[in-house]
């Protein structure tokens, strides 16, 4: 196992630990993966901002790894704009250290 893995299984020990590494990762990749589809189409924020019937100030802050008030209605809007079906599950934390594993 990776040196990582290692350390996240130890740190993962604490509860707190763990929920918030979980929610930063989260975030960072719904953020990530909103970019990424909008530059793939080749979409301003703009106009995928007129796809989703919001204003662009929203599509930059839906873009910004550090936003964690993310809605289910929201997230569908996307995905509908994307043209792409909305995937929601529960994970367990060792996959999410699997996950991490480079």
């Amino acid at each position: 196992m990776s040196e990582l893995i290692e350390k996240l299984k130890t740190a993962f020990q604490d509860e707190e630990y763990r929920h918030s590494y979980a929610e930063e990762c989260l975030n960072t990749m719904i953020a990530t993966q909103i970019r990424v589809l909008r530059e793939q189409r080749e979409l301003t924020q703009r106009t995928l901002a007129q796809k989703c019937a919001m204003k662009q100030p929203r599509i930059a802050i839906l873009e910004d790894a550090n936003y964690s008030n993310w809605s289910i209605n929201t997230l569908k809007r996307l995905a509908r704009a994307f043209d792409l079906a909305l995937s929601v599950r529960f994970d367990s934390f060792s996959d999410l250290i699997l996950d991490s594993n480079p």
